[in-house]
């Protein structure tokens, strides 16, 4: 998770160019897009990576599209930055 759209898809370029070697699907979930292309997306399954901004995944999980149950490992990226600006929730 990023605290920023731009950082989310600057996150998500690198993982892509790691997937070429390491066969690893991605989504970007980002504010500004369409969240049902997220949805789409994640309810086909074989994502492997998500990023995204804290309130594009809050609202994905709300919403049951993005479930949790398998969830292996979190990464917040700038995470001192997102609980500064009120993420905390």
């Amino acid at each position: 998770m990023a605290p920023t759209r731009e950082l989310a898809q600057q996150i998500n370029k690198v993982i892509f160019c790691f997937s070429e070697f390491i066969n690893v699907n991605t989504r970007c979930c980002i504010g500004g897009t369409d969240p049902r292309e997220d949805r789409k997306a994640l309810k086909n399954g074989g994502i492997q990576v998500v990023v995204g901004t804290p309130g594009r995944i809050k609202d994905l999980i709300e919403k049951k599209a993005f479930r949790t149950d398998f969830l292996k490992i979190v990464v917040l990226d700038e995470a001192d930055e997102m609980l500064g600006r009120g993420f905390v929730e």
